[in-house]
């Protein structure tokens, strides 16, 4: 298989996903009016200018549209390339509207090697701005240094060894080829949201008739592109130019149209908001009956579990002999605290540095942790009982509202409010500064707080180590220990949890034994 060290298409369903992902974790506490899309961030290319060429595509789920992008490029007069795209979102949460931007602005040198970078997102979460930009230099002959600002402020930078792929060109690349029917390509990208690093693959499937929203028949290539097990199916001009670009295989039945204009921003729009579609209530999975105690009391559960090839592996990783790939039945266990080995903290053994250390977005060695922690423990240094009281003090002072962005325990110490990615990194760094080992988990958990018949939704949770076994507890929910409906699939901060694009949408479950 070869590798393709290129840039990728502007607004691939990649991007998308991903964001969507993030939200899919926000669940939405407020309702307000249904509006339609208004106009995106400015370009500083002028469409009506010489040499500067632009296309339109409606972005969909099923046959709804949730939004649009816009695409220009120019020459530049060294024979470089100026690249830029912005995409609207209209994204639908429990009746609330969150409304998200990209925009990514690219410059290619005349060998086609990218000079720069910069990749923006902003929003609006109860009547907050939200914004995160990622910008990139080139360092030395192939490297790139990356910086990542949230709210204006600078969170990380990133030295990389390669120029990685970004939103750019990858379509017209892959074409540039010629590649034959059959061929796969090795796609290597950068996430700048979640700071990670992956490949996808791209296999040529063939080549038909086309025709573009100018009225042209072409001869298109049809791809296959696969990331990390959410599949795309790809058709594309000769040029490079997406013609159609959708997900396959389950999931939420994204897809992206080149379209003109006038129907990328008029067609296919909801009249109103009960006709729209609402992210939230398509992700969730749908349970055959109903679990006592709203599943806050369940104790061990045991459910039959379908999805894609890479659930079972994820199963195995996380629960071990609890998931059973022959029968497909998976276990859940509520783990309690008694009898737990417990100790004083801090924890400094070896093998548990990797829950100890500080990162980029929990930043356990920030002095102010330590302090807050400390007000909060006092004497309590024992392993469980710092646990417990981490717990509770967590849920009852952060506010619980839907926040877009990238969770980072120092500003959410600061504002004190979030959702469950929030309450779980804060909780993780206040935990790991007083040396209590602890890990983030995400996957699913059952509610009937949407639904009154219930169903599972994307949540996520921290774990933390008491000696000889690891306790889930939920500060979001107030709860230590967590039930037995916290069904983890992911461990790890973002850079781990973009593996739950291959799930979302695809995953279905069914009870056979539940107790309290």
């Amino acid at each position: 298989m070869a590798r393709l060290s290129v840039a990728r298409d502007r607004g691939t369903l990649f991007e998308i996903a991903l964001v969507t992902a993030g939200v899919l974790f926000a669940i939405g506490l407020f309702r307000s009016s249904y509006q339609q899309p208004s106009a995106p961030m400015a370009f500083s290319l002028d469409a009506s200018s010489e040499g500067v060429q632009q296309s339109w595509a409606g972005i969909y789920v099923g046959d709804e549209k949730i939004g649009y992008s816009i695409d220009r490029s120019a020459p530049r007069d060294d024979g470089g390339l100026v690249l830029q795209e912005r995409t609207r979102l209209r994204l639908m949460l429990l009746g609330a509207p969150n409304e998200i931007t990209l925009a990514n602005d690219v410059q290619l040198s005349p060998a086609g090697r990218v000079e720069s970078l910069r990749s923006d997102v902003a929003t609006t979460v109860q009547g907050v701005a939200v914004t995160m930009r990622a910008q990139g230099t080139p360092r030395g002959a192939r490297g790139m240094t990356i910086e990542l600002f949230q709210g204006g402020a600078k969170l990380t930078s990133l030295e990389l060894d390669e120029v990685p792929a970004t939103s750019a060109t990858i379509y017209r690349a892959v074409l540039a080829g010629h590649p034959k029917v059959g061929t796969r390509l090795s796609l290597p990208y950068f996430n700048p949201l979640s700071l990670s690093n992956a490949e996808a693959t791209v296999t040529i499937q063939g080549v038909e008739s086309a025709t573009t929203p100018l009225g042209e028949v072409v001869q298109a290539t049809r791809l296959l592109v696969d990331n990390a097990g959410q599949q795309l199916d790809v058709l594309v001009a000769p040029d490079g130019h997406r013609i159609e670009e959708r997900e396959v295989g389950g999931g939420l039945g994204m897809r992206v149209v080149w379209e003109t204009q006038e129907d990328a921003l008029e067609r296919g729009w909801p009249g109103d908001a009960a006709d729209a579609v609402d992210l939230i209530a398509l992700s969730s999975i749908p349970l055959d009956r109903a679990l006592p105690g709203g599943g806050r009391d369940v104790s061990r559960l045991v459910l039959a579990v379908d999805g894609p090839a890479v659930l079972s592996d994820l199963l195995a990783q996380h629960h071990g002999a609890r998931w059973d790939p022959q029968s497909k039945q998976l276990t859940l266990v509520r783990t309690t605290v008694d009898g737990a080995a417990d100790f004083q903290l801090p924890d400094r053994s070896r093998d548990m540095q990797p829950w100890l250390r500080s990162t980029t977005f929990v930043q356990a060695d920030d002095p102010r942790f330590v302090r807050q922690a400390g007000k909060i423990l006092g004497d309590r240094l024992q392993a469980v009982d710092a646990a417990l009281a981490l717990e509770t003090w967590v849920h009852d002072n952060v506010e619980k509202v839907p926040v877009a962005g990238v969770p980072s325990a120092l500003e959410i110490l600061g504002s004190m409010r979030g959702d469950c990615n929030e309450h779980t990194t804060l909780y993780a760094a206040l935990a790991r500064s007083v040396g209590l080992p602890t890990r983030l988990a995400a996957g699913v958990v059952y509610s009937e707080s949407i639904f009154a018949g219930g169903a599972f939704y994307y949540h996520a949770w921290p774990e933390v180590w008491l000696g000889d076994r690891w306790l889930a507890v939920d500060p979001t929910f107030g709860q230590a220990p967590a039930d037995a409906t916290h069904l983890k699939l992911v461990e790890g901060g973002l850079d781990k949890q973009t593996a739950l694009m291959a799930v979302i949408g695809r995953l279905r479950l069914s009870v056979v034994e539940v107790e309290q």
